[in-house]
């Protein structure tokens, strides 16, 4: 009986081991191992926000998850500026009110923009925040997240029009019970009609495809990443998924086929050093996918075509996947995307 009580005893300290051993979330960067100012801070929002399922805003969800967290509601123009004392991950990442993920915003260091996630020990980056960014008019979540390992901070942000929040607050009405004079939540799908021209900042998204990491020049524009047709096609070609381009100077008239290989033209995933932003036009051309015309947003970007990459990977039947984490696209044509 002693012995059963031994064994119990030595199973129970085991398991209480075990559980203080592994942290069930990971901890806040301490202060002192950073420096952070807000300007234009105007409240916090204490409405929860609650967001669609999809694939690149888990790690969003995974945040809003948490017992407790803070949305800070700042003025048009209001700057982050950040100072790790040790070289830390630092990103910006925003998202659509639905949840779709739109990109990472620039770091502006020494005067210049750059298209980083990490900051040398002492290396101070602004960044500011918008209520319209890359052409979108809506309503947009940043979420600045930093740090390393164990030890991660993040905090939401949301421009606002005023004093006020935009959603309402969870002690009052429900907005079907709201005045019309009270400020309604934003739409959870809001219909965003594409903007004539836009400026098209460069993504800082790593892309893989298949598993294989594959460097490519997209941008972000509206709140989504556009990818170059040719690119995609040259990245997928030889795949189950593969198609040809064609082109029809005529009748401005771009044709997919599905299923055949893509003959190269040249130029194809070529990337520049520094890419900077640049206008993007939205494009007029018409689409055709297996003779078919369809409606796909494409933007002209520097002489390209630029395609919306969730509209094309629908088309074409492509699985994307975000991993928001460590800010990564991926493009599976070994999967269907249904």
């Amino acid at each position: 009986m002693k012995k059963t009580k031994g064994s119990l005893a030595f199973l129970l300290a085991t398991i209480l081991l075990l559980c203080i051993s592994i942290p069930a979330f990971a901890a806040e960067v301490p202060a002192d191992k950073y420096t952070y100012t807000l300007s234009g801070k105007i409240g916090t929002q204490s409405e929860k926000i609650e967001l669609e399922d999809y694939d690149d805003n888990q790690n969003f969800r995974d945040i809003l998850a948490a017992e407790k967290y803070e949305i800070v509601l700042v003025k048009e123009g209001a700057e982050i500026k950040f100072t790790p004392k040790e070289t830390m991950r630092a990103i910006v990442d925003y998202f659509s009110v639905d949840g779709s993920y739109g990109g990472a915003l620039l770091w502006t260091i020494d005067g210049s923009e750059e298209m980083v996630n990490e900051l040398a020990a002492n290396q101070t980056a602004t960044v500011k925040l918008s209520k319209s960014y890359g052409g979108y008019s809506g309503f947009v979540y940043y979420v600045f997240s930093f740090g390393e390992g164990d030890q991660v901070s993040n905090i939401i942000y949301l421009v606002s029009e005023g004093t006020a929040s935009p959603v309402a607050d969870p002690e009052a009405a429900t907005p079907a019970e709201q005045p019309e004079t009270e400020p309604a939540a934003p739409s959870a799908n809001p219909a965003v009609k594409p903007v004539e021209s836009a400026t098209a900042s460069p993504s800082v998204s790593k892309v893989l495809v298949n598993g294989k990491q594959v460097a490519f020049e997209a941008y972000n524009i509206n709140n989504n990443t556009f990818f170059k047709l040719r690119d995609i096609a040259m990245a997928v070609n030889g795949t189950e998924k593969g198609f040809e381009v064609g082109w029809d100077g005529d009748h401005n008239a771009i044709s997919l086929s599905s299923g055949e290989a893509y003959t190269p033209q040249g130029g194809e995933l070529a990337v520049t050093t520094k890419p900077a932003a640049k206008k993007a036009t939205l494009s007029t051309a018409k689409l055709y996918l297996d003779e078919e015309e369809v409606q796909l947003t494409a933007y002209t970007i520097g002489g390209n075509n630029y395609f919306k990459l969730r509209d094309l990977a629908e088309a074409l039947d492509i699985t994307i996947t975000f991993e928001a984490a460590t800010n990564t696209i991926g493009i599976d044509t070994t999967e269907q995307s249904n």
